[in-house]
């Protein structure tokens, strides 16, 4: 059985930019340890190309679950990765930049919609779905949760999500869940750290 770590980290932030002031930043992080390998599951991107766990493979990758109709959190936490994303910029070669993915886990709602949703924050974040049975394979890999209501006599009905950021690795494999908000700068030279860790250990081996 895979241990977690829970960590506080307090991460020394230099001023690369605009916006970021040097000092020190704390995030709130779970890695599994070991990396924890995801279930293999089939959705479809925004551009109704097939996504699965091999998308993963290669790259860094950060994903969050959600929906397109989300009045706050969704907005926020995609808001503050584009925040992340930026301070990346500032640390490591654009092909080091992690993969966003959003997961819509309200398919009936987000499948017509979610091209344009994703492009509102970063024309290169992914947007999936499809059906609940994958979607449940994926979130539960990613150690999330989703739960949609009952709809109510006009046809609405709620949708519960876990806002957890989720790091996976090149490995495909899931490295960190990072609780919200997320200090930009922090995150970004957790982030910048980690590739490094990661290559120096794949030396090692």
């Amino acid at each position: 059985m895979a241990r977690r770590r829970i960590l506080s980290l307090a991460v020394f932030v230099l001023a690369l930019g605009l916006g970021a002031a040097a000092g020190r930043a704390e995030i709130r992080v779970v890695e599994p340890d070991p990396p924890a390998p995801l279930r293999a599951f089939t959705l479809a991107d925004h551009k109704g190309q097939p996504f699965t766990a091999d998308r993963y493979k290669g790259h860094w990758s950060l994903t969050t679950i959600g929906f397109t109709s989300c009045p706050d959190v969704c907005p926020f936490v995609l808001s503050n990765i584009v925040e992340v994303v930026r301070q990346m910029t500032l640390r490591v070669r654009p092909d080091k930049l992690p993969q966003v993915v959003f997961v819509g886990v309200d398919p009936k709602r987000d499948t017509p919609v979610m091209a344009d949703y994703v492009a509102h924050f970063d024309p290169n974040f992914i947007g999936v779905t499809g059906t609940h049975a994958e979607l449940s394979k994926l979130v539960e890999g990613i150690d999330g949760f989703y739960r949609i209501g009952k709809p109510d006599k006009d046809g609405n009905y709620e949708v519960q999500h876990s806002a957890s950021v989720i790091v996976t690795g090149p490995d495909g494999r899931v490295h960190a869940k990072l609780s919200p908000p997320l200090d930009p700068g922090g995150v970004a030279e957790y982030l910048a750290r980690k590739q490094i860790a990661y290559v120096r250990a794949q030396r090692n081996n």
